[in-house]
């Protein structure tokens, strides 16, 4: 009996982990690292599509300058629980802490995914910038925008009514 107790008690503190695996990634008040972020982004299983659809999009006049010709964003389970039916943020919502918004950035729209613009909702993370992180990633994982850099060079852009994501305010 004590050896199922024992199997059952490590099995809930992998899912745990799983499920909330940030929070022994980043402790609170911890800078999170390239390495570390870019694990979280890609060890996620579940993403859904904007407006559940895997339709590669052109980019807008806004984004073309930093994120290139075509783009596709997913989010992770925690973020689009949060999304009404059409695939949106409900004007005063905000997201959840742990929600994760890859921005998957093309030149052609045929062609690989050339870079991960990613957003990672982390409150109180000393370089986060307006409750996020920003990162940018080759797709096997080089840095191409280092989550050291608070986002400086993203939060300009990204002022929106929709907790700092443009996409539901290019395309409706």
């Amino acid at each position: 009996m004590n050896k199922r107790k024992l199997i059952q008690n490590i099995a809930f503190v992998v899912i745990a982990f799983a499920i909330t695996g940030y929070i022994f990634i980043f402790a609170p008040k911890q800078t999170a690292d390239d390495e570390s972020l870019y694990k979280w982004i890609t060890s996620e299983k579940e993403y859904y599509y904007y407006k559940h659809s895997p339709e590669i999009l052109p980019s807008s006049k806004e984004t073309e300058g930093a994120h290139d010709n075509f783009m596709r964003v997913r989010f992770n389970y925690k973020a689009a629980a949060v999304l009404n039916s059409d695939g949106h943020l409900p004007k005063g919502i905000m997201f959840p802490d742990s929600s994760i918004i890859v921005k998957e950035i093309y030149s052609e729209k045929t062609g690989q995914v050339e870079l991960l613009a990613a957003m990672v909702k982390l409150k109180g993370a000393p370089n986060s910038n307006k409750d996020w992180l920003w990162a940018e990633y080759s797709p096997t994982g080089d840095v191409e925008y280092s989550v050291s850099k608070n986002g400086k060079a993203c939060v300009s852009c990204h002022k929106s009514t929709y907790d700092n994501v443009r996409i539901f305010e290019i395309y409706k």
